[in-house]
């Protein structure tokens, strides 16, 4: 009896131990899958460097809008991936291990590994940072609130990113006293990083800024260059302020008044300003400025083709039509965002707390309401577009007869005939996006167009092609030059090239280094 009894406690023991083995190695690959993909998604280092060039145009280069481009291209490329395989699927054994794991580094007083939540921080902060992107920094503020409360690594690159841009929405919103806590927190817990890097930068500007407003105060120095000096210093709400106080406005002064109304949200109104601007004929300097905003604006800020064609036109009669193509080729680069779909089509489902129902809801709210707000704006500046007697180009493709149809598709057709040859790479998520050349390095896909890039997860491209697929072939390459071409490639379920979906002789992932016609 009491060998029966040993013996069945060694088996229990044994199935215990071997389905634990199991179970943990199973989580271990689930966290190490996790990383790669979050670490590729979320891509901290190169948010840093663009918030850094953010700050440096902001403070230093108001009007160099290629770095203004470069930015925007870097950012949409940041937080804005397919996160499908972030999705994490755990199984009855995941969690049993997962158990045993936290009861382990409970143990030895380690925090435990919270996959589950780490998922949902990914989407919190996917959602803050695109807030952020689209100047809706109260938003923006409040999420990151959020999450600084729920993050329970405090070292963690999450709580980093968390502090930093917070701080960044904070000084934008015009708190500043409470944007240096933030700041000086990022410094405090992660010094030598890029976080802390950044958080520096951005206090020692604030802190110049707020020494050189005082000296033309302590002077007694002029409403003009006070207001100058407000806007160098980004304190846009004072800028206006300062403006309002002067009977007339040079020119100079009265594209400072549009840019610091386009920083604080009030587009129709800055475009108004820059139209105006651009018409004018005693200071040609300022109406390159004034029409170089208005290509970003129409580009990149607030879509609007009428606005767009009225600026390309005008950047030919102003000898700036190489800004008005740098501009454009900039746009095919930026990705549109993915988490904002992603979110509005996520379920309520059973498997939802209270709480995190509560807060996908909330989330979904605040898009609404910023979706809403962004159509308000698009009205209004439809509005100044038309009050302005510019040509209205059709924002949308319009349905018309077949007797004016036909001509007009023959047209279009003659004309894509002779526009350029790119590549058109299309992504997992459906979006799509056109380039000159494709670099790959490791997991990094680097997509070039002129001057600019755009820096992808090799993983999320499924396919390269020409855009005329009868004249153009993309030709791919490896270590010792190019390997073959074709007018269409696909990434299959491997990873590996192909030229047709059931073709064979793949090219092996790893040894793929660019793609070019």
């Amino acid at each position: 009896m009491k060998k029966f009894f040993f013996f069945s406690l060694f088996g229990i023991l044994f199935l215990f131990f071997a389905m634990a083995s199991e179970a943990i190695v199973s989580v271990k690959l689930q966290e190490l899958r996790f990383g790669i993909l979050r670490d590729q998604l979320m891509n901290y280092e190169l948010s840093s460097q663009t918030l850094r060039e953010r700050l440096k145009q902001m403070f230093l280069s108001k009007d160099d809008y290629m770095s203004e481009v470069k930015v925007n291209i870097l950012e949409s490329g940041i937080m804005n991936s397919e996160t499908e395989g972030l999705d994490l699927k755990m199984s009855w054994k995941d969690r049993f291990g997962l158990s045993v794991i936290n009861s382990v580094r409970f143990l030895n007083l380690k925090s435990p590994l919270e996959l589950e939540e780490q998922q949902k921080t990914i989407i919190r902060l996917q959602f803050a940072f695109y807030m952020e992107r689209t100047r809706k920094y109260p938003i923006a503020s409040k999420k990151y609130q959020e999450l600084e409360e729920s993050i329970t690594a405090t070292l963690s690159d999450e709580m980093a990113f968390t502090l930093l841009h917070h701080g960044y929405c904070l000084v934008m919103m015009g708190e500043r006293e409470k944007a240096y806590v933030k700041l000086n927190k990022t410094i405090d817990l992660f010094p030598g990083s890029h976080y802390a890097e950044n958080a520096s930068l951005l206090i020692s500007f604030i802190e110049d800024g707020q020494k050189k407003k005082n000296e033309l105060k302590s002077k007694k120095k002029s409403p003009e260059e006070l207001a100058y000096s407000l806007f160098q210093s980004g304190d846009y709400e004072e800028t206006l302020k300062a403006l309002e106080s002067l009977p007339v406005l040079t020119n100079d002064q009265s594209y400072i008044k549009a840019r610091s109304m386009e920083e604080l949200g009030k587009t129709s109104n800055a475009v108004k300003e820059y139209i105006q601007l651009v018409k004018q004929k005693e200071n040609k300097d300022v109406a390159i400025r004034a029409n170089r905003r208005l290509l970003l604006i129409g580009n990149f800020y607030q879509e609007n083709k009428s606005l767009v064609a009225f600026s390309k036109e005008e950047a030919t009669k102003l000898g700036d039509a190489k800004a008005a193509e740098n501009i454009e080729e900039g746009k095919n680069l930026v990705l549109k965002p993915v988490i904002i779909e992603k979110i509005l089509k996520t379920e309520t489902t059973s498997n939802l707390s209270q709480e995190e129902t509560k807060e996908l809801n909330q989330i979904k709210e605040e898009i609404k309401v910023s979706l809403e707000d962004s159509k308000v704006e698009t009205k209004n500046l439809a509005a100044v577009v038309s009050e302005e007697k510019i040509p209205l180009v059709a924002e949308t493709p319009l349905a018309t007869d077949k007797k004016i149809n036909g001509p007009t598709q023959n047209i279009t057709k003659k004309e894509e005939s002779n526009l350029p040859i790119k590549l058109k790479v299309k992504l997992r998520d459906g979006r799509e996006v056109v380039c000159d050349e494709i670099q790959i390095e490791g997991n990094l896909a680097s997509l070039k167009l002129g001057t600019f890039g755009l820096n992808l997860p090799y993983d999320l491209i499924v396919s390269v092609q020409s855009t005329n697929l009868k004249k153009g072939k993309v030709k791919i390459g490896t270590n010792v030059g190019v390997t073959g071409e074709s007018s269409k490639w696909f990434q299959n379920q491997g990873g590996d090239w192909i030229l047709s979906k059931d073709s064979e002789n793949p090219i092996s992932r790893a040894e793929v280094k660019f793609f070019r016609l």
